[in-house]
């Protein structure tokens, strides 16, 4: 059995002197140790109190409350060298004004949530939140060794009501960067500045076409790829296009029909349950779209079994880079 601590704080260099609960809030009164020696001259037991007062600290959540220490400082004059000093507090940061850890907290949860969210979780400003991650995330760049990946991904993630550019290490399934715009000038000159990117012999992208083309002036040895996600997003709306598109010319019944099976029509004839209205079913009811089933059909097949390299499965992309087009490859796929 472990032994129980000396106060409710776990902080064993202080004493809890009182508390005050609040609905949000817990305030707790604490006194701080008394220095071993003076901190200008060194000598131990020829300094006496001269003054205090309360600072405010702030402290891990307890309960789900903020918690603030109002920590009881002592300056002391030492009667050996007449100098005045108030001692360092053990853990604490003083320049945040907070616990050390409560610090170490902050740094790792302003990495997985927005900064508000973790100012209004532990009491403290939004501003104190950002400067805690910055200083942290330069110490890590400072020891970051970047390596140019062997396959990059270029996607976009829409982030504070605008798209930006993403960049990752497939292989290694981490992230390299987040740009500010997914512009092609500015995606060309990160491509620029990448060490080595004669390494690069793969790049996994969407069809957004400012990222082929910077792709191909800046990186002319690499193949590129399409994610298979967006390309079956881009054959279901094509084919929910073609969908609407008929209403104008069907009858009030098949048009109830046709709305009833939207369902059916984004899926595979495998993941249909059996006795189900199925494909053929909606084609002989609706021929005009037999053509555009038979095609997504195609196109799933392929991207089920196509290979991007000679040797090497990767189902699930699209290889642009096909000897006789992507277009051809699929028909003599299926």
């Amino acid at each position: 059995m472990t032994e129980m601590p000396d106060n409710i704080l776990h902080l064993p260099s202080y004493q809890v002197l009182g508390c005050k609960a609040t609905d949000d809030e817990m305030h707790f009164q604490v006194d701080a140790p008394d220095p071993i020696a003076c901190e200008e001259c060194g000598v131990q037991g020829e300094f006496v109190r001269f003054g205090k007062r309360d600072v405010p600290y702030h402290d891990l959540p307890i309960h789900g409350k903020r918690v603030t220490l109002w920590v009881l400082r002592r300056r002391y004059i030492c009667r050996a060298c007449e100098a005045t000093f108030r001692p360092q507090l053990p853990e604490v940061v003083d320049g945040f004004r907070m616990t050390l850890r409560l610090h170490e907290y902050v740094e790792k949860e302003s990495f997985n949530h927005p900064y508000t969210f973790v100012a209004q979780q532990t009491g403290l400003d939004e501003k104190t939140v950002r400067d805690i991650f910055n200083a942290r995330a330069a110490f890590l760049g400072r020891w970051h060794r970047f390596e140019t990946p062997r396959i990059l991904g270029i996607d976009e993630l829409y982030l504070n009501k605008r798209y930006r550019c993403i960049l990752t290490n497939i292989e290694e399934k981490t992230l390299l960067d987040l740009l500010a715009t997914r512009r092609q000038d500015v995606v060309t000159n990160y491509l620029m500045k990448l060490k080595d990117r004669q390494k690069i012999d793969i790049v996994s992208m969407d069809m957004w076409n400012p990222y082929r083309t910077a792709v191909r002036a800046v990186l002319p040895q690499a193949r590129i790829v399409v994610d298979k996600f967006h390309v079956v997003r881009m054959a279901n709306d094509a084919l929910e296009k073609v969908r609407k598109g008929l209403r104008k010319e069907l009858k009030p019944a098949q048009i109830r029909t046709l709305k009833g099976d939207r369902k059916i029509l984004l899926k595979r004839s495998r993941s249909l349950r059996p006795g189900a209205a199925d494909h053929g079913n909606l084609d002989r009811r609706i021929p005009a779209t037999a053509g555009c089933l038979r095609a997504q059909g195609a196109l799933l097949q392929h991207l089920g079994r196509h290979h991007t390299t000679p040797g090497r499965s990767r189902p699930g992309r699209v290889d642009i880079h096909h000897p006789e087009g992507p277009e051809r490859s699929l028909e003599r796929s299926v």
